[in-house]
């Protein structure tokens, strides 16, 4: 696996980082540790688990990554943004779901396939 999670009290947290996009706010350059990322959070047990999250995404990914997650049951929380003035501009859906931790899982990596797509960066089908 590409990415390690890391246990924050009773979660598991994975955070993956948008590399493929250098956005800049008010000339200061956003980078994943400062928030530029996606992640998800899990708790519970593997059949029956808990999934919250959010998607850093650039304005034209929004509605693929919409679909992707209600395809894997995944229920859309909150699409805002977080910045002023940056380029591109980004935006950030926040999500949650309940149900077998694997198939939790497998919408999140739903939603990180549909990032990247024009950008040739975060596609993560492999």
């Amino acid at each position: 696996m590409k990415y390690q999670g890391v246990v924050n009290g009773p979660t598991y947290k994975y955070t993956v980082g948008r590399a493929d996009v250098q956005s800049v706010m008010m000339g200061t350059e956003m980078t994943a540790a400062i928030g530029l990322n996606s992640w998800a959070s899990f708790a519970g047990k593997h059949s029956d688990a808990h999934i919250a999250g959010d998607i850093a995404m650039l304005e034209q990914e929004v509605n693929p990554v919409i679909k992707a997650l209600r395809a894997n049951n995944l229920e859309v929380v909150a699409v805002h943004n977080h910045m002023l003035f940056d380029q591109p501009r980004m935006m950030f859906l926040h999500y949650y779901g309940r149900g077998p931790a694997a198939q939790l899982a497998g919408g999140f990596r739903a939603a990180l396939n549909e990032l990247g797509k024009k950008t040739g960066g975060m596609n993560m089908r492999h």
